[in-house]
């Protein structure tokens, strides 16, 4: 199955952002273990939902035809 580049830039776009909150999320804990663990678990879970709902919005409305609308798009910017 090949993923649609609209696709594949929400996931990126989005395992960034829950990244970078479990990364802010593992600095509050007094004790190193406790953040590694928290991090961890705020990763996991956030990429998990992430994972979700880019294929449930795949679900909704088909990657390929927000791949054609945004063609379509940069198209008529760039005549």
């Amino acid at each position: 199955m090949s993923m649609s580049l609209t696709q594949s830039a929400l996931l990126l776009l989005l395992t960034i952002l829950s990244l970078a909150v479990s990364s802010r999320v593992a600095r509050y804990p007094q004790r190193t273990i406790a953040g590694v663990g928290l991090g961890v678990i705020t990763g996991l879970v956030l990429i998990i939902a992430m994972s979700y709902a880019v294929g449930f919005i795949g679900y909704v409305l088909p990657f390929g035809q927000i791949d054609f609308w945004l063609a379509s798009w940069v198209n008529s910017i760039l005549r």
